[in-house]
């Protein structure tokens, strides 16, 4: 999904997104894990059960807290 912003926060990988309804897959292709069907409803923000990536919906407290705060990774 081209429309999520990747930031690292406190060493946890966070995804700020417009989506209700996320999967995660690990990344890494072939070292990832399972994929994994996720909903932002309750507060607007979840975890990955596989691999603790942390997904926050645009226009929430916790998305602007994530840009103020996170850092981009390197392209």
């Amino acid at each position: 999904m081209n429309d999520e912003e990747f930031f690292l926060v406190n060493d946890r990988e966070t995804v700020v997104t417009p989506h209700m309804h996320v999967r995660c897959d690990g990344g890494n292709g072939a070292l990832g894990h399972p994929l994994e069907y996720l909903t932002l409803e309750k507060g607007g923000e979840t975890l990955c059960g596989y691999c603790g990536r942390r997904y926050v919906l645009e226009g929430t407290k916790a998305a602007e807290e994530v840009r103020a705060s996170g850092t981009r990774p390197a392209a």
